[in-house]
């Protein structure tokens, strides 16, 4: 019990005080910073004290684990957003009819694009890149011939790494042609339009029905 009175004595006191002990007329053993007739001087032991080191900036950075992980602009793993991208346009294995060849691909991105810290969609046909990198969830293809494709949409950072990528998307496109369209007429004399035949083929009278000879005189009536 008194080695516990004097230790809370000292943490309350100040640092550089004096402790006296004496004891009271009731035998009680009493601590206190002003000395009194027959009391006696505590011996405290040293106190021990911090300083802490200045560190300068290259401690600093030897003491990281990874340098430079505060820098703006620097993307940790826990910082990328947790993307999701799909093709919404052309359906997998949708037929496409269009003449022109044009076909406009749309994806969703979710959560939304971070382009501040230059995140980008790239689009592969057929394991092609059709562009550079773009902010645009739309994206025009023109021309294409007929046949099968297969589209595959991305999501890169500035330096070209994938932080996301869509499942595969394959679609057939279909241009029509004079072969598999009866409604288209070749082109020809009359310029694709069907040739009028009603009318009579050029002739000496220009086409018209040429009249019928006249009847030669009899001999027996002059």
């Amino acid at each position: 019990m008194r080695a516990t009175t004097l230790l809370l004595l000292f943490f309350l006191l100040p640092v550089h005080a004096e402790i006296y002990r004496w004891v009271d007329d009731n035998g009680n053993v009493v601590f206190t910073d002003e000395p009194k007739p027959g009391s006696e001087k505590v011996e405290l032991p040293p106190t021990t004290t911090y300083t802490p080191i200045q560190q300068d900036a290259e401690t600093d950075d030897l003491l990281k684990l990874t340098p430079g992980d505060d820098q703006p602009g620097s993307d940790t793993e826990a910082d990328i957003p947790d993307y999701q991208i799909r093709i919404a346009s052309p359906a997998d294995g949708e037929s496409i009819w269009v003449n022109n060849g044009d076909v406009t691909v749309s994806m969703i991105v979710e959560p939304a694009l971070d382009v501040e810290r230059g995140h980008r969609i790239a689009v592969e046909l057929n394991g092609q890149a059709v562009s550079e990198p773009q902010q645009s969830t739309t994206l025009q293809l023109n021309n294409l011939s007929r046949g099968s494709y297969s589209l595959f949409a991305l999501i890169v950072d500035d330096s070209g790494n994938t932080l996301a990528s869509s499942a595969s998307v394959s679609f057939q496109l279909h241009r029509s042609s004079i072969q598999n369209n009866s409604n288209l007429v070749p082109p020809g004399p009359t310029g694709g339009s069907p040739q009028n035949t009603g009318v009579s083929p050029p002739g000496p009278t220009g086409g018209r029905p040429s009249p019928a000879p006249s009847p030669s005189p009899s001999p027996g009536n002059n």
